[in-house]
C-alpha cells in the first residue's frame, strides 16, 4: 500500500518517536511481527527508534523490549527518560509537596480511583476491580497507603485520577486552573487525568533527549494519537497522528496514518525507509548524564 505525503526528498529522519497505545498496537494489546519488521529496518537504516508514553516505565521497557526499539524509553507522560544502555534514568522530573498536596486534595473528593506513582510502585488508599485489572494489565504493583496526602513530600512522578469521563473533564479543567505554571494537567484518556512536573511532557522529554543526539528537530518524526502526544506532534520535524485520534492531536499533525489495525505505523514507516528518509547522520545518544 502507497502512502502520499509531503517530506523533501532530501529529507533525512534520525530520531523516531512512538506513543504506544493507539498507535503501536491496538485494541489486542499486542505487537505485530509487521511492525517489529519495520522498526528493525528503519534502526538498521541509522535512526533511532524511542517510545514516548504515558505509561509507567515497567511496562513502557516491556513494549520496548518486545517491538525492539533501541532508543531511549520516554515514558509517565514524558517525566522520565531512561536509557536503556547504561538502564538508568538520564532525565527525571517530580512533583513537589504543594503540587502533590493540590492535586490529591482535588481529585480525591472527585474521582473513584486515585493513584500516586513512586519509583516503580503505585500506591493507593483503597483498592478495587479496576486497580487490581490495571496492575494485571501493566505489569506492575499496586502498594496500599493510609493516606496519600500523608506522602506528599515522597516526590512522586505522578498522580493519576481515573473515573467517568463526565466528570472527569471538568476536574481536568478545574485542576488545571489551580495548577497553572506550576505543574503540568494532562488528559490523555477521556477518564484519566494526570498530574506530573511542569518539567513533563513529551515534547520536552523528545526535544532533551534531541539535544542530547544533537539532532536539531527537523529530523526528528513524533507518531500519537492522543491529547498527550499533541505536544510532541507539534515539536516534531514530522508531525504525525491516527486518524481516529484525539482531535488536537490529529490538528496539530503535518499528516495522519491509519489505525494500528490497518497497520498505519508499518506503512508509514516502510513508505519512508522506501524514499531513503532514515538515516543515523553521526548521532549518538547516551551522553546526557542530568539524573
Amino acid at each position: 500500500m502507497k502512502i502520499y505525503f509531503c517530506v523533501r526528498r532530501e529529507q533525512i529522519y534520525s530520531l523516531v518517536a512512538l506513543d504506544i497505545d493507539g498507535t503501536m498496537i491496538g485494541q489486542d494489546r499486542i505487537v505485530s511481527n509487521e511492525l517489529k519488521v519495520a522498526l528493525n529496518r528503519i534502526q538498521s537504516l541509522g535512526a533511532t527508534v524511542s517510545i514516548a508514553t504515558g505509561r509507567t516505565l515497567a511496562p513502557s521497557l516491556r513494549v520496548s523490549h518486545e517491538s525492539g526499539t533501541n532508543g531511549p524509553v520516554i515514558c509517565f507522560q514524558g517525566a522520565m527518560t531512561f536509557d536503556q544502555k547504561s538502564n538508568r534514568p538520564i532525565r527525571h522530573e517530580t512533583l513537589g509537596r504543594h503540587q502533590t498536596e493540590v492535586a490529591v486534595s482535588l481529585m480525591s473528593k472527585v474521582v473513584p480511583e486515585l493513584m500516586m506513582f513512586l519509583d516503580n510502585d503505585v500506591w493507593v488508599e483503597k483498592r478495587s476491580d479496576w486497580t487490581d485489572g490495571y496492575s494485571q494489565r501493566m505489569g506492575i504493583e499496586i502498594r496500599d497507603s493510609e493516606s496519600l496526602l500523608a506522602m506528599s513530600d515522597r516526590r512522586p512522578t505522578a498522580i493519576v485520577g481515573v473515573g467517568d469521563p463526565s466528570i472527569v473533564e471538568p476536574m481536568v479543567a478545574d485542576l488545571s486552573d489551580k495548577l497553572d505554571g506550576i505543574a503540568l494537567v494532562t488528559h490523555s484518556l477521556p477518564m484519566f487525568c494526570e498530574v506530573e512536573a511542569l518539567g513533563a511532557g513529551k515534547d520536552k522529554a523528545l526535544e532533551h533527549l534531541a539535544s542530547c543526539m544533537k539532532i536539531d528537530s527537523e529530523h526528528v518524526i513524533a507518531v500519537g494519537d492522543g491529547k498527550g502526544d499533541e505536544s510532541m506532534i507539534k515539536w516534531a520535524g514530522l508531525g504525525v497522528a491516527v486518524k481516529n485520534g484525539h482531535p488536537d492531536a490529529v490538528s496539530a499533525a503535518q499528516h495522519t496514518i491509519d489505525e494500528p489495525e490497518k497497520f498505519g505505523l508499518v506503512n508509514f514507516l516502510n513508505e519512508l525507509a522506501d524514499q531513503g528518509h532514515f538515516s543515523a547522520d553521526g548521532h549518538k545518544y547516551g551522553v546526557c548524564r542530568d539524573v
